[in-house]
């Protein structure tokens, strides 16, 4: 979500196979493998990407002395059986920040992973337009922003599980929504404070709709 210069080619599709490459300043580049498909009564999308950045102006301003290079790998897909509507989508990232140096300390960050599932079906039971049920969980660790790794933060845990419904609209391209979510997070270094590890958990409960146009 972060606006950069930068220019992107996508390749045309070929067999359901698709590319994507982008360059820009000061420096990153990515690439990106794609597939999508239908066969044997299943939708398949299925996609794979590496960047690196050696940006410093792409995060939040970095202290003086610090120097940014991560590359980061992320790779996911989403397979759905067409007659049943039951789908599961699934995602993959590992973050490499070895060569990643923060303020004077030249503090080295960890590198950080994360995984995301999601299922549930996907059925047209109104003449509205398709209803979605879906639960999902994520665990995300060691992804530790600036401010985290200059209180001192080596280790961090979020993990978030959740429930939805959506409904699309058809006549409308519109979809409507409701959706709960759980969060609990947890962090640790020998140098911290006791009560900045003392978390709480996080309850929300979201409900909006999207227009498309």
């Amino acid at each position: 979500g972060i606006v950069m210069n930068g220019v992107r080619y996508d390749t045309p599709a070929l067999a359901g196979f698709s590319a994507s490459a982008s360059w820009g300043e000061d420096d990153f580049w990515e690439v990106a493998l794609r597939y999508a498909g239908e066969f044997s009564g299943f939708k398949v999308a299925l996609g794979a990407g590496y960047s690196e950045f050696t940006d410093e102006g792409t995060t939040v301003a970095l202290p003086a002395g610090s120097t940014k290079a991560t590359n980061f790998f992320q790779a996911g897909g989403y397979v759905q059986h067409l007659a049943t509507g039951l789908f599961v989508h699934a995602a993959y990232g590992h973050e490499d920040n070895g060569d990643t140096r923060i303020g004077a300390a030249a503090v080295i960050p960890p590198d950080g992973q994360h995984w995301y599932v999601k299922a549930g079906i996907r059925q047209k039971w109104t003449s509205l337009g398709a209803t979605i049920i879906y639960g999902d969980y994520a665990e995300d660790n060691d992804q530790i922003g600036t401010v985290a790794l200059c209180l001192g933060v080596t280790d961090s845990t979020m993990q978030r599980c959740g429930a939805g419904i959506a409904q699309a609209i058809d006549a409308a391209a519109m979809t409507v929504y409701l959706k709960y979510q759980h969060y609990d997070a947890s962090i640790s270094g020998p140098a911290l404070d006791a009560a900045l590890t003392d978390l709480d958990s996080a309850d929300f409960v979201s409900f909006g709709g999207l227009i498309n146009f």
